[in-house]
């Protein structure tokens, strides 16, 4: 007879067989969860134990302008690498890779005899090296070549700042290139091949490759025809006047468009190593100025649209204005006298927009900057935008008011100063400021737009063309004349600021600015010159209106917009301005002579006017006569060009040969003598139009 366990005994016996089960279920919960749960894991590292990558690069998207034409590229370049452990004999093999890549032999053999399984000898190798390295193949085990990408600006200097550029491993570092990287680097492939134990290559082993996908392609909002008219605007405003500095920004004012935007001195990106990094950042963008009498139309738009002026209103400038104690001056200590509203705009009267900005007040003045984005930022896609600077209204007095409302006190960016502009050329709408336009994939097909929608309407449409209007004198009659275009109507503000360094004004130091659009009604293209402190004459007016004058016809008659009205000429024996005819040709030079009244006469022979017997910018009786030297080239150049030698030469010649290709002489010495010495060797390639020294007896 068997007697029953205890029920203590069945209790532990049916836990521990609980506990068994419980046991053997994790263990198989466990042996499912590897199987199905991680076992592409797994088998990616057990490959990644016998396999390795080398990595492929993808072509970088292009970048385009408007019409297609290519702006930046990409092309494939080998580069050298080795597998460490394949390497037989590091140091003989890093004598022979110093002597075909030309790089110390000790970096090498330190690369060669890292515990890596691949590592970098040389980037982006030059055809010569690369086919050195595959005749000597042979007695390189272990070293190997691999496809990479290499960005090329085929046009140099051309819009470098707004493309920006790109590492060595072509991610973008600037510019559009560093906006819009993700969307057009492309996605980088591998090779993957089996090694053993011993880290060799397995015979006959199958490889695996991953392609590389090739970037979209960025088209723009540039126009590389008015991107070239920018370039050279830019660099002959520059050594025309000796300035530091040239920004010309060009803007469709119906969509915040940016057409081209040109600095100078700028930026090759294919050589952006050889510049200072403070040369890589764009200051149409990055960096803030005082903007001057250019800011006056925000002032005045403000006003009118808060009913704190109306157009009929009246004003009265003795050459100064009291506020708080302090006596600021106009720009015309004799004053202008008693004005219209108008007046005030056409002779930047500082007194009657003092009165402005005062009968604004400061919460209507800064809730004005703040809608208009005058100060920045504007969200413009370019990276590094700054902010203008400007008293908090906190501690801001009247004083503050008074000199913010005609431009100083305050700094702004370019961009931030014509895309206000702009807003009042396009009937009072807030666009964004922008470059990229959209995004398309490698078969053309279109991956998404980037431009931003049409901006809303921060001023009624009926200020916008009061503001347009009186703009239009300013330079029909008023400081902006030499910005005129004969057949169109032309609205623009100059500005002149003191330059402030360190917190203080700098004396002598300016920056001249002419904003301008046209035709009026209905805008097609704005644009903003600055000049960096230019060297003699430097009031805006004088200096930068005369760029944007030349600037908006060349880009009208581009863009085929046809006259707005009959050119009329001056009268005979009235006073006529004198247009620029330099750098014309023959028939650009007559046409445009006889604008504006003048007739021509011409001698030499060239296809292009080099010389001309009046100092545009002046007045001259209409009728009368200007004379006209022809040659061969254009007398600035935006190319390199080669120094001449001009020893031994006399004067005269010496000057001929020099003048040819573009540059000035400056003579020490006997100017009917022989040229005894120069200061630069022939051969040496400078930028023309600059000036070389040389001695004579």
């Amino acid at each position: 007879m068997f007697n029953r366990p205890p029920l203590l005994l069945r209790r532990r016996a049916f836990l521990a067989w609980a506990g068994l089960t419980a046991f053997d279920l994790l263990l198989f919960g466990r042996a499912v969860f590897i199987e199905a749960g991680m076992a592409d894991r797994l088998r990616a590292a057990a490959e990644a134990m016998h396999l390795r990558g080398v990595p492929l690069a993808p072509l970088r998207g292009p970048i385009v302008d408007r019409e297609g034409k290519v702006l930046a590229e990409s092309y494939h370049r080998y580069s050298a690498y080795a597998v460490p452990v394949q390497v037989a004999r590091p140091s003989e093999e890093a004598r022979i890779l110093a002597l075909l890549l030309g790089l110390p032999a000790e970096t090498i053999r330190r690369r060669l005899t890292r515990r890596l399984g691949f590592v970098w000898i040389k980037r982006r190798l030059t055809d010569a090296e690369t086919q050195a390295l595959r005749t000597q193949a042979g007695a390189l085990p272990g070293v190997f070549l691999a496809p990479e990408s290499q960005r090329l600006y085929p046009h140099g200097e051309f819009g470098g700042l707004v493309l920006g550029f790109c590492g060595v491993d072509e991610q973008g570092l600037a510019g559009l290139e560093y906006t819009y990287n993700r969307a057009i680097a492309g996605t980088r492939g591998y090779v993957l091949r089996e090694y053993d134990v011993a880290g060799l290559p397995v015979p006959h082993a199958a490889s695996h490759l991953d392609p590389p996908k090739p970037g979209n392609t960025l088209v723009t909002t540039l126009d590389a025809n008015i991107q070239g008219m920018a370039e050279r605007a830019a660099e002959e405003a520059r050594l025309e006047h000796g300035a530091k500095q040239v920004m010309v920004t060009v803007m469709d004012p119906r969509t915040g468009g940016i057409l081209a935007l040109a600095v100078r001195p700028g930026l090759d990106p294919n050589r952006y190593q050889d510049v200072p990094a403070s040369r890589w950042r764009d200051p149409v963008v990055s960096d803030t100025m005082p903007p001057g009498s250019i800011f006056k139309p925000v002032t005045l738009a403000a006003a009118l649209a808060t009913g704190a002026t109306r157009p009929g209103a009246g004003f009265f400038c003795p050459g100064f204005k009291v506020v708080l104690g302090r006596r600021v001056n106009c720009w015309r200590r004799g004053g202008h006298g008693a004005e219209s509203l108008s007046d005030v705009v056409k002779n930047s009267c500082n007194v009657g927009f003092m009165e402005l900005g005062l009968a604004l007040g400061l919460d209507r003045f800064y809730d004005a900057l703040s809608r208009f984005r005058a100060l920045g930022p504007t969200g413009v896609d370019l990276p590094g935008e700054a902010r203008g600077i400007l008293p908090a209204k906190s501690r801001a007095t009247a004083l503050d008011l008074a000199v913010m409302a005609f431009g100083q006190t305050l700094t702004t960016t370019p961009v931030a100063i014509l895309n206000a502009i702009a807003m009042v050329a396009n009937g009072g709408r807030l666009n964004r400021p922008h470059v990229g336009d959209r995004i398309l994939a490698p078969d053309g097909r279109l991956v998404r737009s980037v431009a931003p929608p049409p901006g809303a309407a921060v001023i009624p449409a009926h200020v916008a063309e009061l503001v347009q209007q009186m703009m239009t004198r300013v330079v029909r009659e008023g400081t902006g004349k030499l910005a005129q275009v004969p057949g169109y109507r032309v609205a623009g503000k100059t500005g002149t600021a003191q330059k402030v360094v360190g917190g203080r004004v700098a004396e002598g130091t300016y920056i001249a600015s002419f904003v301008g659009f046209a035709p009026v009604p209905d805008p097609r293209v704005a644009v903003l010159v600055s000049v960096d402190e230019p060297q003699g004459a430097y009031y805006g007016g004088q200096v930068a209106a005369p760029v944007v004058g030349r600037l908006l016809r060349q880009i009208l008659e581009y863009l085929g917009v046809p006259p707005q009205e009959a050119v009329r000429p001056p009268a005979p024996g009235t006073p006529a301005l004198v247009p620029n005819l330099v750098n014309l040709s023959p028939a650009e030079a007559e046409r445009d002579a006889r604008d504006f009244g003048f007739a021509v006469r011409f001698s030499g022979s060239g296809p292009i006017v080099i010389d001309q017997s009046v100092e545009y910018g002046g007045y001259r009786p209409a009728g009368s006569t200007i004379f006209l030297t022809l040659g061969d080239h254009p007398r600035i150049y935006l190319d390199w060009v080669a120094v001449p030698s001009v020893v031994g030469l006399p004067v005269a010649d010496a000057r001929r040969v020099a003048f040819d290709i573009g540059l000035n002489l400056h003579v020490e010495g006997n100017l009917n003598g022989r040229v005894t010495w120069q200061a630069w060797p022939p051969n040496r390639e400078v930028r023309a139009g600059q000036t070389m020294a040389v001695r004579a007896r």
